[in-house]
């Protein structure tokens, strides 16, 4: 991108990470490139301004549980464009050209090209209809339409093909298309493409599909060389990808440069054309973690910092070479929090000593899926509470004595955390297209091979509660099969897109405490003003016995100061939680689309695939950067009962 295309820096992992097209003004539309064109960035910048001025380091970061999960050595920082300073200037984010069709916006011309990948930072200009004397050229912009296939490929739209109904001839023409808009009501059938051989075709029909469940088994592009008089040809027991003329997916991946596309292998998938805009063209896959100080409680903040950054098992690998003697010393004694004057070079070795020497054999390995110890290893120490302010995270655990509303709060709650400081780290490991959650790995990213992932870290605070273990066991007992419908619907949804994926572990329990959040966020942006997407949950559950889980953790991590001005950990506090659950309960008993929410909630469910209950945007929706289940997995029922049996919701049992 170039310095005047910006997008900020959390944005280049969701909404706008690696294989996503970013619309700019001026009608410029690129995508964010693989991973492998960041590394040429980087090596050309060294030869460029000098090896010296571009330092890695400072771009690097670690954050060892997530390594260990995603299996990279190391994170880095989106590059940052800057014109100041010592190192690191005049970075930009690789990108790359797409969609690559644009057509002229003067009307009498409309002339189709199709710009290639490396002209991102180009203004493209028609030649076709400038009269060689005006100074100015009439502006061409990028065509609404993209062609993707559920493996996350995605191409321009074959529109040649398109209005020939069949390969281009070749009979010596030029062959060339214009773009012309009709009046009428601007569907697709008042876009006519036209070919100076006389040949035209109106787009009416191009984002046709036909689906069985997940599976697309006739598509318009698969339609291409087909008469009226072929139609029957198209079934589910004959999803005609032989085609000969039929346009399918070529396996192109753009986001790698001409590589990506000039060394694609056809996948063969049919194609859907999307607006090149629209929410499915990208799904990014984020994985996060919450920072847990690796050093004890009482450990000096410094050390902790080395610690952090170093890695524990690379200290301890540096003390084991020679027991603290030598090779440790050295390190440290180079490290910027010594060469800085922030702690003396014998306090921080002997600090780091005392904690990487420090016994562990009392910690009991849990055999749990990684992402689950993750998630378990931060929920144990949340609930432990760290009240210090010599790290990143500070955790007070409170009881409800003296709080408002006290009686409703000790009936389904075990305690608060009020969460003063936080850091979060967000990596973004892949993308999917279509439909979210399709698995691309992070190989998907990069033409060569990559130990590193794009990521963030951010600060904020947040409000920890605990479920009562007991409460909810018993609520589950009384009422287990009265919400057994959306998760059996949910099972069957991921079955179609994933069919080879284990199915999740959920109770209705999980639906209840997932509403809940989704309740205390949108009751929170009310008292406190934040806006609705600053504010994310984190969803801590597990039923099995050894990681048994059920809480949420409400927190702010937007990157700027709205996220910690203490303003949410306020609201966990003695005066104001108890109200700030009563209020959230209370206006979930009601929705401004009942009783239509409710009906089909509790009948056929709605949403995706009708994996929600009674929740629509006027009760439950979040923004799905605030939700980790991409606002799936809603019941305000689970919460509250049904007007029919109001006993059943979580907050209603006796």
């Amino acid at each position: 991108m170039s310095k005047t295309n910006n997008v900020r820096s959390s944005q280049i992992l969701s909404p706008f990470g690696v294989g996503q097209i970013v619309n700019f003004p001026e009608e410029v539309s690129v995508m964010i490139g693989g991973l492998s064109l960041w590394d040429e960035t980087i090596a050309r910048a060294k030869i460029n301004q000098g090896a010296d001025r571009i330092s890695e380091d400072e771009l690097r970061f670690n954050e060892t549980r997530l390594q260990d999960l995603l299996n990279v050595n190391y994170f880095i920082k989106p590059l940052e464009y800057k014109t100041s300073g010592s190192k690191n200037n005049h970075l930009q984010i690789p990108a790359v050209r797409f969609p690559g069709w644009h057509y002229c916006t003067n009307p009498k011309c409309g002339r189709m090209k199709q710009v290639p990948l490396d002209a991102a930072n180009f203004k493209i200009e028609c030649t076709s209809c400038w009269d060689g004397k005006s100074k100015h050229k009439s502006k061409m912009i990028p065509v609404r339409f993209v062609a993707a296939c559920p493996s996350g490929h995605i191409q321009d739209v074959p529109f040649k093909e398109w209005v020939h109904n069949g390969p281009v001839p070749n009979d010596g023409k030029p062959h060339k298309l214009s773009y012309h808009t009709g009046g009428g009501s601007g569907d697709l059938g008042s876009i006519t493409l036209k070919c100076t051989c006389n040949k035209s075709k109106s787009l009416a029909g191009l984002m046709n599909i036909r689906k069985d469940g997940e599976e697309v088994f006739d598509s318009a592009l698969a339609r291409i060389g087909f008469t009226s008089e072929d139609d029957h040809k198209f079934d589910k027991t004959n999803p005609n990808k032989d085609n000969p003329l039929g346009q399918y997916c070529k396996g192109h991946r753009p986001w790698l440069g001409f590589d990506g596309v000039n060394n694609a292998t056809k996948c063969n998938n049919h194609l859907q054309v999307l607006i090149r805009g629209a929410s499915n063209v990208h799904f990014s896959e984020i994985q996060s973690a919450i920072y847990l100080p690796e050093g004890s409680k009482k450990a000096n903040r410094y050390v902790l910092k080395v610690i952090d950054e170093i890695g524990k098992e690379q200290l301890k690998g540096f003390f084991n070479t020679d027991q603290g003697s030598v090779m440790l010393p050295a390190i440290l004694s180079i490290n910027p929090v010594v060469t800085k004057g922030l702690i003396s070079k014998e306090n921080l070795l002997s600090g780091v000593i005392e904690e990487i020497t420090k016994d562990d054999s009392a910690q009991e390995e849990i055999g749990l899926a990684p992402e689950l110890k993750l998630r378990f290893e931060e929920y144990n120490y949340i609930l432990a509470g760290r009240d210090s302010e010599n790290a990143d995270f500070k955790a007070i655990v409170k009881t409800f004595d003296g709080y408002i509303e006290q009686t409703l709060l000790e009936k389904y709650f075990e305690n608060v955390v009020l969460i003063e400081k936080l850091k979060e780290t967000r990596v973004f490991k892949g993308f999917s297209r279509i439909n979210p959650n399709n698995k691309r790995n992070k190989e998907e990213l990069s033409n060569t091979r990559v130990n590193w992932l794009p990521a963030v870290q951010v600060y904020g605070e947040g409000i920890f509660l605990k479920f009562k273990d007991d409460v909810v066991d018993n609520w589950l007992a009384e009422n287990k099969d009265a919400f057994s419908g959306i998760i059996r619907r949910y099972h069957a949804a991921m079955r179609k897109r994933r069919p080879e994926d284990e199915l999740r572990e959920l109770t209705p329990f999980f639906v209840a405490m997932h509403t809940f959040s989704h309740l205390l966020i949108k009751r929170l942006c009310f008292d406190c003003g934040y806006g609705s997407s600053s504010l994310r949950e984190r969803l801590y559950f597990s039923s099995d016995p050894n990681s048994r889980m059920n809480g949420i953790l409400i927190y702010t991590s937007s990157g700027d100061s709205e996220g910690s001005l203490g303003g949410l950990v306020r609201q966990g506090k003695e005066k104001n939680l108890g109200r700030l659950v009563k209020n959230a309960i209370e206006e979930a008993r009601w929705c401004s689309a009942d009783p239509v929410c409710s009906d089909i909630g509790n009948s056929s469910g709605q949403g995706p695939d009708n994996v929600n209950g009674s929740a629509c945007h006027n009760c439950c929706i979040v923004p799905e950067t605030s939700c980790e289940e991409f606002n799936m997995l809603l019941d305000r029922t689970t919460v509250i009962g049904s007007l029919k049996n109001p006993i059943i919701g979580y907050f209603n049992n006796p």
